[in-house]
C-alpha cells in the first residue's frame, strides 16, 4: 500500500520548490497530486503531521484526495491543526493516534488600506470560514452554527474528543497509554521571502524561470566520478596533461619575456638599480617599475632643488628657474617614456 506524507506547512505549489531547495519539510498540491498519480487507483495511507497553512492550497489537496478512485486511510500522528484539519477530511476513513491532536479555528490574514479594504479583508475571511466548516459538516453531520462556534473558540481535540465529535472515525493504538509532551508546529515561510529567495535564485543561474520546468541540480556519485582532476588527467590522459604543461611553459615563458622587455624601454640613466631589481627579484609589472621610477625622479628633483636652494643662498644675484625648468624636462621624459611603454605593450 502507498504511504503518502502530509506534514509540514501547507504551501501553494509554486512554493514548493523553495522549501525543497532548503530540504525543508512542507506539502503542496502539487506534490500530493502527482503522488496521487503515480498511485493510479492503489489503496493509499496518508499520514497527517501539519500545523496547516494556506487554505486555498489545503482545498486543493481536500478536493484532490475526495476525487481518489482508489481506498484511502488517513492517519493523524502527530497534529492535523487549521488548514491540515480540513484537508485530511477528504479520505474515506480518518484514524487518529492516541497521542495525536486536532485543532480548529477560523481563518486568517493580514490586510492593509482604508475601511473599505478591512470590511472587505473581513468579508472574504468570513466566507472562507463558512467554505472550511462545509468539510466538517459532510464528515460529522452538525450544523454549520455549531461548528463556526468551534472555529470562533480555536478548539483543540484529543483523539476521544474527535472521535466524539465524529471528526475522525478510529483511534489507533486504542489498547495502549502514550502522551504526547509537546506538539510541534512548523510555520510557512512568508510570501515575500519565497519571491526573494526564487529571484535570487533565478539571477544567480541556479534555477529556471519556469517553476513548471525547474529541476533541483544535485551532485550525484557519477559526477562527481566524471570532475577531472590534475592528478587524474596525468595518469590517464598522459599526452593531454604534457600538452597542457607544455603550453603553459610557453606562456609563462612568453609572458616572462614580454615583462622584462617592457622593463628595459623603460630604461632611464640613474635607475639601473631599480631595474635591475625588478626584472630579477621582485618581479614587478612594468607598470609598477614606471611608477617606481615617477617616485625616484621625483625624490632626486627635490633633492636637486634643495642643494641647488642652499648654493643660491650664498650668492644674492643668482635666479633659482633653471633647475625647476630643468625638473620639468626631466618629468616630461618620464610620462613620455611611460605612455609609449604602455602603448608598445597594448595598454591603454
Amino acid at each position: 500500500m502507498k504511504k503518502i506524507n502530509i506534514k509540514g506547512p501547507i504551501i501553494p505549489s509554486n512554493a514548493q520548490l523553495i522549501y525543497d531547495w532548503f530540504e525543508m519539510e512542507a506539502t503542496s498540491p502539487k506534490k500530493i497530486i502527482a503522488q496521487l498519480e503515480e498511485a493510479n487507483g492503489e489503496n493509499i495511507e496518508i499520514y497527517i503531521n501539519s500545523g496547516g497553512g494556506s487554505v486555498s492550497a489545503a482545498s486543493e489537496i481536500y478536493t484532490a484526495l475526495q476525487e481518489y478512485r482508489g481506498r484511502k486511510i488517513g492517519k493523524i500522528v502527530g497534529l492535523a491543526g487549521s488548514a491540515a484539519s480540513f484537508a485530511a477530511l477528504g479520505v474515506d476513513e480518518l484514524w487518529m493516534a492516541p497521542t495525536a491532536q486536532m485543532m480548529m479555528h477560523n481563518a486568517r490574514a493580514q490586510a492593509e488600506g482604508d475601511y473599505h479594504d478591512m470590511d472587505a479583508a473581513s468579508d472574504m475571511l468570513k466566507s472562507a470560514n463558512l467554505a472550511i466548516s462545509n468539510a466538517y459538516r459532510l464528515k460529522t453531520g452538525k450544523t454549520y452554527e455549531e461548528l463556526l462556534d468551534m472555529m470562533n473558540a480555536e478548539t483543540w481535540l484529543s483523539p476521544q474528543q474527535a472521535l466524539e465529535y465524529k471528526l475522525i472515525d478510529k483511534i489507533m493504538f486504542d489498547d495502549q497509554d502514550l502522551l504526547v509532551a509537546k506538539v510541534d508546529t512548523t510555520p510557512m515561510l512568508p510570501q515575500k521571502l519565497i519571491d526573494k529567495i526564487r529571484n535570487e535564485l533565478i539571477a544567480g543561474g541556479l534555477i529556471q524561470n519556469q517553476i513548471t520546468n525547474i529541476t533541483i541540480p544535485t551532485k550525484t556519485k557519477e559526477d562527481e566520478s566524471k570532475m577531472l582532476t590534475l592528478e587524474k588527467l596525468k595518469n590517464e590522459h598522459p599526452d593531454l596533461y604534457n600538452k597542457v604543461l607544455n603550453e603553459g611553459r610557453e606562456a609563462g615563458v612568453q609572458a616572462e619575456r614580454q615583462r622584462i622587455q617592457a622593463i628595459e624601454e623603460l630604461a632611464l640613466p640613474g635607475n639601473e638599480e631599480l631595474l635591475s631589481k625588478a626584472k630579477f627579484e621582485t618581479g614587478i609589472t612594468a607598470e609598477q617599475v614606471a611608477v617606481e621610477i615617477i617616485k625616484a625622479e621625483k625624490q632626486r628633483g627635490a633633492n636637486f632643488l634643495a642643494n641647488r636652494q642652499d648654493d643660491a643662498s650664498q650668492l644674492n644675484n643668482v635666479a633659482g628657474s633653471a633647475p625647476q625648468d630643468e625638473e620639468l624636462e626631466r618629468q616630461s621624459i618620464v610620462s613620455n617614456m611611460v605612455g609609449g611603454a604602455k602603448k608598445m605593450r597594448g595598454v591603454e
